[in-house]
C-alpha cells in the first residue's frame, strides 16, 4: 500500500513528538525519584515539574535535584526557571 509523502512526513512527526514525550517523562519521573530518595519532598514540586515541557530545563532539574541538599536548594534553582532566569 502506498501512502503519500504527506502521510508519511505526519507519521514521521507524531512519532517523534512522542519520544520527546516519553523523554519528558522520564526525566520528569527521575527528578521525582531523587527528590523522594535523598530529601522526601517529591510531592511538594511535583506540580510544578509536570507543568514544564523543556527538556533541556528538565535535564538542569535532575542534576539540581542530584547536588540539592535540601528542598529548599532545590526549590531556588526552580524558581530561577520561572522567572526567566
Amino acid at each position: 500500500m502506498y501512502e503519500s509523502e504527506l502521510v508519511q512526513y505526519w507519521s514521521a512527526k507524531e512519532r517523534q513528538e512522542g519520544i520527546q514525550q516519553g523523554e519528558r517523562i522520564r526525566a520528569m519521573e527521575d527528578i521525582l525519584e531523587v527528590l523522594e530518595l535523598r530529601l522526601q519532598s517529591a510531592s511538594l514540586f511535583k506540580p510544578r515539574l509536570e507543568a514544564i515541557d523543556d527538556l533541556q530545563r528538565l535535564e538542569q532539574l535532575l542534576s539540581a535535584a542530584i547536588l540539592a541538599d535540601s528542598p529548599e536548594d532545590f526549590r531556588k534553582v526552580l524558581d530561577q526557571g520561572s522567572h526567566g532566569v
